[in-house]
């Protein structure tokens, strides 16, 4: 594994890591990263706004906030970073060596810093042996999945490549009774080719490039509860005496807010509260399975990586450089609270008179490492130098509809660098006690962001108000309306030293105990919105982290019994967090980032495997997460004497320090088993297993306070697959998966603004019913025989 970029046992390595095989990844159909936590202890991974394919990492309590411009775990591909999470989907995980999942502060060894954890995913490498594979799958839903892979030594030793492709489709498993439509559809194409030249022995370069395609029907959301005192004053406030426009407007027979016109009905509080409700009641009728969304809902996106890393092995020294190229493009239409009636429709790209992608960037970055040994492998170091570089691709802009007719587009151009040195040494000891290491890092890392932003805001079209009241700029940023808002311009410059220090015992070649101290960081950033006379700049956060482990394997007269636990504890400051803030007297609150409160998170995490007799394979992961804030009574000022913790305050600011943590359960827990049944080699190898996990209660949320109705309680989920290997001597596999076996049914995300401080409306984002499918898999070259 490489949590070290170097290769080592996964077992003598004193970090917290999980390693899942692309074997692993095969048992579930078609792969989703939310996949990845019934993997993994303390790894959580919800959608979030409006969409299943924005997700987040979370690690042991750490994750992200709506409108934070960095996250606190970041995915990797092939080494490097890719800091827009838009740019990681179904179709990266094929094909692979493997996928890391590193727990705690990351940093002073290599990539970007992060004060959570790293998800590292590794494609497999061009090789010296002609070999391949080619596999279909199919299932219920409508699944048919091709992938293929091909490996040719062109020049054994010299010049070898690698190309493999997936193309998936799967049926929706939500039907929009309003057009027929199935939404929560799988359809993509991905590609990757992999070439390394080897001139001599001691030098590689090693490219790697992937291209992915999604053109998917959009994410079904579900509204399901109104709080009626602010769902009943916006009504009176968009739709009263008091609002001269309000008569151009009307309500057809859908519920949607439309242009006032002969047959539809009149847009008073009255009719607009009931078309909304009516909404509700429909739903609630439906069930989980149906919407009747007029909305456009659709989700195309493209991403291109490109990494290039040349190794030199110059004996003392081995120098690596890591150049990397990220391209996101993300052209989609969501509905933020399902439903009809705009009461907050992110339309972005299908939004009237929209036409720009909703998220349009571009990264480069650059990584320049040495390492080496001395003293007879006494002394193992490594030093190097990182920057990356994010800005936009193109124009791109955050269009939405919301409170019936308002067009909102928000346009927000950032460009953020980050430049860092560090350096790591781990020396042995063995020559004052026999086993014993200690290892230390330190890493300096500057962070600069330039942003330029702004908010449109206009009625929509109608009979009455001319063109110039109605028409926004799309994707600039400049002076609008009267008196005209300004595009403004910040930067942000900030700078950290972080570090980590520990230390290993081998207590024998198969047991290691260790325990570490590191300091993590997350830099600071710009908010898109922000009150006048309000600094839209919020400071970086941090965490000390320390942790105890150990990795143990043991051998009881053949029962064979791998245990690895880790105990940490987390001092969590300055942590960024959404929050509303005052404005001005008569205008609405404004939510942005802010540092609030601090933390103390700790816990244990457990993975275990246990082969008890000959062909059974028994696996265990547990994680116990305990994460409260500190209640500093300053992060969470009164506002004009209410409390930002009261989900009843019509006008509240600041932070409630009572809230619980998002996106972590207290108690995660996988048991798995597969049987290897003892046939004659000559049939070949047949294997049944299972996966149960439970969750405990957790909140979908960063405002549980608020937000009452987005906890997800505790379940659990049962997956079962069978496999037939190498089907009488010949290079054919058979396999069977099944995925929530009991047809579970839980919440993937939410989009919960429900307090009377926000719009007052709560809507779920359902994960997948229970689904079935077979593979066929034909392998060729040197893997025929494997």
């Amino acid at each position: 594994m490489q949590a070290r970029r170097s290769s080592e046992n996964l077992q003598k390595v004193p970090v917290a890591v999980t390693v899942v095989t692309q074997k692993a990844i095969d048992t579930v159909g078609v792969f989703d990263p939310q996949n990845l936590a019934n993997f993994t202890p303390g790894l959580t991974v919800p959608a979030t706004i409006s969409d299943r394919a924005n997700v987040v990492y979370a690690i042991r309590g750490q994750s992200n906030s709506y409108g934070n411009q960095f996250n606190a775990v970041i995915p990797y591909y092939d080494d490097v970073p890719i800091v827009s999470p838009t740019g990681l989907g179904h179709g990266a995980f094929f094909d692979l060596d493997s996928v890391q999942v590193l727990r705690g502060p990351q940093g002073t060894q290599f990539g970007r810093v992060t004060d959570g954890g790293n998800v590292m995913i590794y494609p497999k490498k061009p090789s010296n042996s002609f070999d391949g594979y080619v596999e279909g799958k199919v299932g219920d839903y409508g699944l048919r999945d091709f992938t293929a892979a091909i490996n040719l030594p062109i020049i054994p030793d010299k010049l070898m490549v690698r190309a493999a492709t997936d193309i998936s489709r799967r049926d929706g498993f939500t039907t929009n009774l309003f057009n027929g439509r199935d939404l929560d559809n799988v359809a993509y194409e991905s590609y990757r080719f992999g070439i390394v030249i080897k001139p001599t022995e001691h030098l590689e370069n090693y490219t790697s490039i992937a291209y992915e395609h999604t053109h998917e029907n959009g994410t079904s959301v579900e509204l399901e509860y109104l709080y009626q005192p602010i769902v009943g004053a916006i009504a009176n406030a968009v739709a009263g005496a008091g609002n001269p426009i309000a008569p151009l407007y009307g309500i057809d027979a859908l519920g949607n807010v439309v242009p006032a016109a002969q047959g539809v009905q009149a847009f008073t509080p009255a009719n607009y509260l009931a078309a909304l409700n009516a909404g509700v009641t429909r739903q609630l009728a439906l069930g989980p399975r149906q919407v009747f969304d007029t909305n456009p809902l659709f989700d195309n996106r493209d991403n291109i990586f490109v990494v290039n890393t040349t190794t030199a092995d110059l004996g003392v020294v081995t120098v690596k450089n890591i150049f990397g190229f990220i391209w996101t493009k993300d052209v989609e239409a969501q509905n933020f609270s399902g439903g009809n009636g705009q009461l907050i429709v992110p339309c972005h790209s299908g939004c009237p008179g929209a036409f720009l992608p909703f998220n349009f960037q571009e990264q480069f970055s650059d990584e320049f490492r040495l390492s080496g040994k001395l003293f007879d492998d006494r002394v193992s170091w490594s030093a190097g130098a990182y920057t990356d570089a994010q800005k936009p691709a193109g124009a791109f802009e955050n269009a939405t509809l919301s409170t019936g007719f308002t067009q909102r587009v928000g346009v927000q151009y950032t460009k953020t660098w980050e430049t860092a040195g560090y350096g790591n040494a781990e020396i042995d000891l063995r020559d004052f006690v026999q086993g014993l290491k200690i290892s230390g890092g330190v890493r300096y890392t500057v962070d600069d962001n330039h942003t330029q932003e702004t908010t449109y805001l206009a009625p929509s079209p109608a009979p009455g108000l001319p063109a110039s009241v109605t028409t926004i700029p799309h994707g600039v940023c400049v002076p609008f309306g009267t008196p005209p808002s300004p595009c403004l311009e910040a930067t942000t410059h900030y700078n950290a030293l972080t570090y980590t220090g520990g230390a290993s015992y081998q207590i024998t070649p198969s047991q290691m105990l260790y325990a570490k101290v590191s300091q993590g960081y997350r830099p600071g950033g710009l908010n898109g919105t922000a009150p006048p006379g309000v600094d839209p700049r919020y400071q970086p956060e941090y965490d000390l982290s320390v942790e105890i482990g150990a990795k143990a394997d043991f051998d009881f007269n053949g029962v064979k019994l791998r245990t690895n636990v880790a105990l940490f504890h987390d001092n969590y400051s300055k942590i960024q967090q959404n929050v509303v803030l005052p404005t001005a007297a008569g205008q609405a609150p404004v939510s942005a980032v802010r540092n609030v409160d601090d933390a103390v998170i700790q816990g244990v995490e457990f993975e275990g495997t246990l082969l008890p007799f000959r062909g059974m394979t028994l696996n265990l992961v547990y994680a116990y997460t305990d994460a409260a804030f500190r209640h500093l009574a300053t992060d969470y000022p009164l506002s004009n004497g209410v409390s930002p913790c009261n989900p009843f305050a019509f006008a509240i600011a600041g932070f409630c320090g009572h809230n619980a943590f998002g996106f972590t359960p207290r108690n995660k827990l996988g048991l798995s088993a597969d049987y290897e049944l003892p046939l004659d080699p000559a049939i070949g190898v047949i294997t049944f297993g299972g996966t149960w996990n439970y969750q405990s209660k957790v909140w979908l949320i960063t405002t549980s306070n608020l937000d009452p109705h987005a906890v997800q309680p505790a379940y659990s989920t049962l997956d079962l697959r069978a496999t037939w290997h190498q089907i009488y001597g010949h290079p054919v596999d058979l396999s069977f998966f099944m995925t929530n076996v009991t047809n579970q049914l839980y919440k993937a995300g939410v989009d919960d603004l429900e307090q009377a401080s926000s719009l007052g409306d709560y809507a779920a984002i359902y994960a997948p019913p229970r689904m079935f499918g077979f593979g066929l898999k034909y392998r060729f070259g040197s893997s025929a025989g494997s």
